[in-house]
């Protein structure tokens, strides 16, 4: 009878205590503010992961995406850059004719054939200034041609067939204007006009 006396009194505080342990689990998850929804499905973990650098790997073709896009931004940007420096080019070369284009070449090979490229920037470069001066006649040819001006279409050099450097510079000259001041428009074996704006082997250049 004392037996089951003490084993009654015994079991008596470990039912107390069983019974509270529930309230207590509960109370602590109550504090932490996590449910066991929360936990099973693992939404703020996937959250989390999501909103970081590897979350962002983690989603499929994402990165792959950003790499791709990232290389037709670079590509873009470069045809951008070369298209915007063709419309640049475009918009500074000056027009001219073929018949520009002809006569130049054929000046070049009459006055300076062989010469340098230089020496051919020059002379041509005489021939841009005195087109665009109110003292000579306004077309290539015409300066070339007028009367008394360049010795090449006297004595029939001018009819020599122009070298692949004097059709190069006179492209040149024509796409990019001279190379001399605008008021350079004397080229000869002696000084001429008022002074000497630069003296090579071959020609005074000057104004």
């Amino acid at each position: 009878m004392l037996k089951k006396v003490i084993g009654i009194m015994c079991a008596v505080p470990l039912l107390a205590v069983l019974s509270l342990a529930p309230v207590r689990i509960l109370a602590e998850e109550a504090e932490s503010g996590i449910s066991a929804g929360e936990w099973g499905d693992g939404s703020a973990d996937q959250e989390d992961a999501l909103s970081g650098p590897a979350g962002e790997a983690s989603v499929p073709g994402r990165a792959a995406e950003d790499s791709v896009s990232g290389e037709e931004r670079s590509e873009g940007m470069a045809d951008g850059s070369a298209a915007g420096s063709a419309g640049e080019g475009e918009a500074g070369t000056l027009s001219y004719t073929e018949d520009d284009l002809y006569v130049m070449a054929h000046v070049l090979a009459g006055e300076c054939q062989s010469y340098p490229d230089e020496e051919q920037l020059y002379v041509g470069s005489v021939v841009l200034n005195r087109k665009n001066h109110p003292s000579f006649p306004d077309t290539v040819r015409g300066v070339v041609f007028q009367k008394g001006q360049y010795t090449c279409t006297r004595d029939g050099n001018y009819y020599r067939e122009p070298t692949g450097r004097n059709w190069e510079n006179a492209r040149r000259l024509l796409e990019s204007g001279s190379v001399l001041p605008g008021h350079v428009i004397w080229q000869s074996g002696r000084r001429q006009g008022r002074g000497v704006y630069i003296k090579t082997r071959w020609h005074y250049y000057c104004y």
